[in-house]
């Protein structure tokens, strides 16, 4: 069974979605856990219900954007309970705050404020993690990805550059702190029913996720922390530098191949099975 009993553990975007998700999850389990947000509203909600059932979690304002609010939440993390074990490096920053394109409609402000929240955000995670996590004698990273990684989005062009751009430098922080114990991997979703999706994603924009999915089922935020979790624990003792994608099959297929043999076999798609709701 997973445990983590004495660990001290930050979740960057912490107050809602999949962050939220990992935090309780982390909590549970017994770790110490620090939610660094922006939303200072859902993530002292988030840190009060935690503690109503007796768990152990703090908040401290964050914004990704800003290097001093990260190395804060890091000396957060180290001073109230003592040290550092887990980060996950899971907040970015939304097309609504870092508007994206395609290239030839794309600034060089557009550009660089999406890397800056998805990217930059999450070396500096790591550079101010990483000596704590030295001082304990190791410690676990885990970065959000997306598919988007691995695919071109057309129109996120900056999005998904940055997180191509979290896989390499998963990998080298993977390599370069090994020796140290400390483990560096990445989650890769796919689409995943946060409340945000759901409030600002058609219906017809989620029913075309759900099409592309080979499983009949989209991803709970609680689907992609779990993963996260593992990853952060011991139970995955040799993993490291690796992008483990969990998007319940969407870019395993050719994109027609699945709606062409569902029509050689005289089916259609199970669209009660695909819950959107």
């Amino acid at each position: 069974m997973i445990r983590f009993k004495d660990k001290v553990a930050i979740v960057t975007g912490g107050a809602a979605g999949i962050g939220a998700a990992t935090a309780r999850i982390f909590a549970e389990l017994g770790a110490a856990v620090v939610i660094a947000d922006v939303d200072a509203a859902a993530a002292s909600a988030l840190v009060d219900a935690l503690r109503r059932d007796g768990l152990d979690a703090s908040f401290v304002l964050t914004d990704v954007l800003v290097e001093e609010d990260i190395k804060a939440a890091i000396e957060h993390a180290v001073s109230t309970y003592g040290g550092l074990d887990i980060l996950h490096n899971n907040a970015g920053i939304p097309r609504t705050r870092a508007p994206d394109a395609e290239v030839s409609d794309m600034t060089v402000d557009m550009w660089r404020m999406t890397l800056d929240g998805n990217l930059t955000s999450v070396m500096l995670g790591c550079k101010y993690a990483i000596p704590h996590m030295r001082r304990r004698g190791g410690g676990a990273i885990v970065n959000t990805s997306s598919g988007g990684a691995l695919a071109a989005t057309v129109d996120l062009t900056a999005y998904s550059a940055a997180k191509a751009g979290v896989h390499a430098l998963t990998r080298e922080v993977a390599v370069a702190y090994g020796r140290d114990n400390i483990r560096c991997n990445a989650v890769v979703p796919g689409a995943v029913l946060t409340a945000r999706g759901r409030a600002t994603l058609p219906p017809e924009v989620l029913q075309m996720f759900a099409d592309e999915t080979p499983l009949p089922y989209l991803a709970e935020p609680e689907d992609i922390a779990s993963i996260a979790v593992f990853l952060a624990s011991d139970h995955a003792k040799m993993i490291t530098g690796q992008a483990i994608l969990a998007d319940g099959g969407m870019l395993s297929k050719l994109p027609y191949w699945s709606s062409k043999l569902r029509a050689a076999r005289g089916e259609e798609f199970d669209r009660s099975a695909a819950d959107i709701s």
